[in-house]
């Protein structure tokens, strides 16, 4: 990645993923609306939000950043294929 808006957009794009940057550090997560969909309901708004920060990585580095979040959506993505298998299986 050359720039932060490649970067910006290229995160954003992939399923599951946000992204900031503040003081030069990248903050690489899951949205809320993901976590909420893999949660099912068993924790509150405070928890979910917690649990973002949990698992949000931080680096100053581009590609680390963009690699990062490519192995979170997919992560992601597996996750809420695994559930929804489940509920169909029902």
């Amino acid at each position: 990645m050359r720039t932060d808006r490649a970067l910006f957009a290229a995160v954003r794009a992939l399923p599951h993923m946000a992204i900031t940057k503040r003081d030069g550090e990248y903050r690489v997560s899951y949205r809320l609306a993901s976590i909420t969909r893999a949660d099912q309901g068993k924790h509150d708004a405070d928890w979910r939000r917690d649990h973002a920060e949990r698992v949000a990585y931080y680096t100053t580095d581009r590609e680390d950043a963009a690699a990062t979040a490519l192995s979170l959506s997919a992560q992601m993505v597996r996750f809420l294929d695994r559930i929804a298998e489940s509920e169909a299986g029902r």
